[in-house]
């Protein structure tokens, strides 16, 4: 009875993370539309980013457009891309039990710009379909909570502020812990709220 029970469990996770267990989560195109279109925005080739998302990701704006929007953003928000770490996609099922068509992939990315020098990481999630054959990125949210991090992110730890890893960037960034307790120097302005 005890191995009946076993065997029913183990059945009920495999149900459960079948997406895991079929052929389809081997299949690499999910990730590979997120690790493409990551590498051409950090090389700022916007026209090649623009390939591997859908419509809703560009507010059906059309390539050229878009890829300019894109530009004026980064060159204006001082964008630098550093390091990319694209996980595992996770494949939906059908209620059929089959593959469906979309899957989320996580992905930690490291990026500064303008009111953020220090650089950043950030845990993201893109939602990928695919559409006409192609898997394109259709939706991105950034996680902020640590359980929905832990989610997606198990066993990565989330950095304390004023130590995040420049990665793909120079060093490690450390701000002082008396930051903003110095006494301003004589005939200097004053400090800005």
């Amino acid at each position: 009875m005890k191995s009946l029970s076993l065997l029913l469990s183990c059945l009920f996770v495999s149900v459960a993370h079948g997406a895991d267990l079929l052929p389809c989560a081997d299949d690499p195109g999910p990730r590979v539309a997120v690790e493409n279109f990551m590498h051409a925005m950090k090389s700022r080739d916007f026209s090649e980013a623009y390939k591997h998302v859908t419509a809703n990701m560009t507010d059906a704006r059309p390539v050229g457009e878009w890829a300019a929007l894109q530009k004026t953003m980064f060159d204006r928000g001082g964008v630098r891309i550093g390091a990319i770490d694209v996980r595992a996609a996770r494949r939906d099922l059908n209620a059929d039990g089959s593959c469906a068509p979309a899957a989320s992939v996580p992905n930690v990315l490291h990026a500064s710009d303008v009111l953020n020098t220090q650089s950043s990481t950030e845990f993201e999630v893109y939602r990928v379909v695919l559409q006409d054959g192609a898997w394109k990125i259709d939706a991105q949210e950034t996680l902020f909570e640590q359980a929905r991090i832990l989610e997606y992110f198990p066993g990565d730890k989330v950095p304390e502020f004023g130590q995040t890893r420049r990665s793909g960037l120079p060093g490690w960034i450390r701000i002082p812990e008396d930051l903003g307790t110095a006494e301003p120097k004589k005939g200097a302005a004053p400090a800005r709220p």
